[in-house]
């Protein structure tokens, strides 16, 4: 997790940087399109890291003959199921909640900043993001291909889309109703 966030402040500097140059260049800052526009790419680069380089850089080789086996599942629901009965209760905390949280900011981040696209598309590059991200791992030879990530990120992004609409609705009321008591 150390490291995912190095990364991603890594990232951040670069971001603020270049946007710092097209700011100046510009001379104007509009607060809401600078948000629009960070938030898909901040997205996208979570998910590389968070999937791809999980961990430090280093041999994964030395696994081998470890007891350590890399194991890839085409059946859907299969490690859904063995997550939830798995003995320990942070497994599927992990696995199941881990999947889906991962790619809630991409459905939000695909409608914030394509308001008028499809929700099907959106649903269509959420899963295509997910299976890209599968097949590196089933290339790479010491990450697991998993189709039940599929279905889990792909249920993320729907739930991230769902959250944006929900903001939206709650943001365009020009007014909140609050019930006060009075008490004494």
């Amino acid at each position: 997790m150390r490291d995912l966030m190095e990364l991603m402040m890594i990232f951040t500097v670069f971001w603020v940087f270049v946007r710092a140059i097209v700011l100046v260049w510009r001379r104007e800052v509009a607060f809401k399109k600078e948000i629009e526009a960070a938030a898909l790419p901040f997205s996208l680069v979570f998910i590389y890291f968070a999937t791809v380089f999980p961990f430090p850089f280093f041999n994964p080789y030395h696994l081998v003959g470890t007891g350590i086996e890399i194991s890839q599942n085409v059946i859907p629901f299969k490690s859904i199921v063995d997550s939830l009965t798995h003995f320990y209760f942070m497994v599927p905390i992990r696995n199941i909640g881990g999947n889906i949280l991962l790619f809630v900011p991409l459905g939000f981040t695909l409608l914030l900043k394509f308001s008028n696209m499809k929700i099907w598309k959106v649903i269509m590059i959420g899963f295509l993001v997910s299976l890209t991200v599968e097949l590196c791992q089933l290339m790479m030879g010491y990450r697991s291909f998993d189709v039940d990530d599929l279905i889990l990120n792909t249920i993320g992004t729907i739930i991230g889309m769902a959250a944006l609409k929900g903001t939206a609705r709650i943001l365009q009321k020009e007014t909140f109703s609050v019930v006060s008591r009075r008490i004494g």
